[in-house]
């Protein structure tokens, strides 16, 4: 995983709504994806808002999901928001499942699963 740099943790990569990303994300900072990423997203802490779409593997701190992911998901803190929908397999050291959420798969707690990538 990319060595993470103070200068580069106050700057939010967002991904619009309109956009379609076909490839992975490798990013230093926090995202915000409220458009379509169809690849793995490798970042400090995530956030897929309502209309977000992830299809592939995501390992961050933290992963906050209220839209849709499929794949696997590797996260310190994951929390799966009301009316999320999550098909994935997902390692996480905390979850948070809010009432109205959907998952779909295996949940396995460690340690570090940041480690397991």
């Amino acid at each position: 995983m990319i060595e993470r740099k103070p200068a580069s943790i106050g700057r939010t990569l967002s991904i619009p709504r309109t956009a379609t990303i076909e490839g992975g994300i490798d990013y230093p900072g926090p995202v915000v994806i409220d458009g379509t990423v169809l690849g793995d997203v490798n970042c400090l802490s995530l956030v897929v808002t309502e209309r977000g779409v992830i299809e592939g593997t995501i390992k961050s701190e933290e992963v906050t999901v209220m839209g849709e992911v499929t794949g696997e998901i590797f996260a310190n803190q994951l929390t799966l928001k009301a009316a999320c929908s999550v098909n994935a397999d997902i390692v996480h050291k905390r979850l948070l499942l809010e009432d109205g959420s959907f998952f779909e798969g295996k949940s396995r707690r460690h340690t570090d699963p940041l480690q397991l990538l």
